[in-house]
């Protein structure tokens, strides 16, 4: 979502209940309506920035704040569990994070038939999205058993569903495996916060306009390698995470382009690819992703 529209809505909302009993602030959408959501409940002083506010912790207590409930209609972002929401700067070209016990939803409902509508490509972008939250907290410095247990089952389970999703739309029981993967999925982001994947990402969202999803799938399998590679033990949690669908950088390679995408191929040697990964690596982002020298563990 953007800032600018993000300060309109936010403006219009609070002129329009400042002085009353606060509502209860209800969102039904995808990931974007969502962060909008999460960006407007909270009062500032007049004619203030949802800027002032950015990419710093923000707790509840320190704002008029009206409850909030999100209602996802896609499987795939995992905000209507999380803490944070994505804002965009389209005039400077940058991303910014709203996060924090302000940005935590009071309650969240999952329906799978609120997905029934959805177009294959928000479909399957969605889905992707959620199998890197899953993949990410996998290969993640901060990964816990918790979150571990959440992005291994959604990791399985989405592998296997969301390609029926193709031929079979309005199949409810693909989409309630969808919808359970994708909550999965944005419990265990929610505790380990993204990685590498999402570091890539940003640069493709805000240069070329491509869909979240896409540029999310399009770094999948060379960080998946780069996963692997770095330890043994990795290396066997990432096979048991969606075998027997895809057992390797190179199956999932092809289950993605099977769906449509445009990977950045494994046996791509552009030394621009390698200066990417290694300019992401340094982003707060990247900071989160399991290299060789310092791997954790998992206990």
């Amino acid at each position: 979502m953007t800032i600018d529209l993000t300060d309109r809505m936010r403006d219009q909302f609070w002129t329009r209940h400042s002085g009353r009993d606060l509502p209860t602030l209800i969102a039904i959408g995808g990931g974007s309506t969502l962060d909008l959501a999460k960006a407007m409940r909270i009062a500032l002083p007049p004619h203030a920035s949802i800027l002032s506010v950015l990419d710093r912790a923000n707790h509840i207590e320190d704002f008029v704040a009206c409850p909030l409930l999100l209602l996802p209609t896609t499987a795939g972002t995992g905000s209507e569990v999380s803490s944070t929401a994505t804002l965009w700067n389209l005039q400077n070209g940058s991303k910014h994070s709203f996060f924090g016990s302000a940005a935590t939803a009071d309650w969240a409902v999952i329906d799978p038939e609120l997905c029934l509508t959805a177009p294959w490509v928000v479909t399957r972008d969605s889905g992707v999205d959620a199998l890197a939250h899953a993949l990410e907290s996998i290969w993640n410095r901060k990964r816990v058993p918790k979150a571990f247990a959440f992005a291994m089952s959604a990791a399985q389970q989405i592998t296997r569903a969301l390609p029926g999703l193709v031929d079979h739309p309005h199949d409810i029981t693909l989409r309630s495996d969808m919808s359970q993967a994708a909550l999965w999925a944005g419990q265990a982001m929610a505790l380990t916060e993204t990685a590498l994947v999402h570091a890539l990402s940003y640069e493709d969202t805000l240069v070329q306009g491509i869909s979240h999803g896409e540029a999310c799938a399009k770094w999948l399998p060379r960080v998946y390698k780069l996963a692997r590679e770095s330890s043994e033990e990795l290396g066997i949690y990432l096979r048991a995470a969606m075998e027997p669908i895809i057992n390797d950088e190179w199956e999932l390679q092809e289950w993605l382009i099977q769906l449509g995408y445009q990977p950045v191929l494994l046996n791509d040697k552009s030394p621009s690819i390698d200066a990417r990964i290694q300019a992401a690596l340094n982003s707060t982002r990247g900071k989160n992703f399991v290299t060789a020298e310092r791997l954790y563990a998992f206990h």
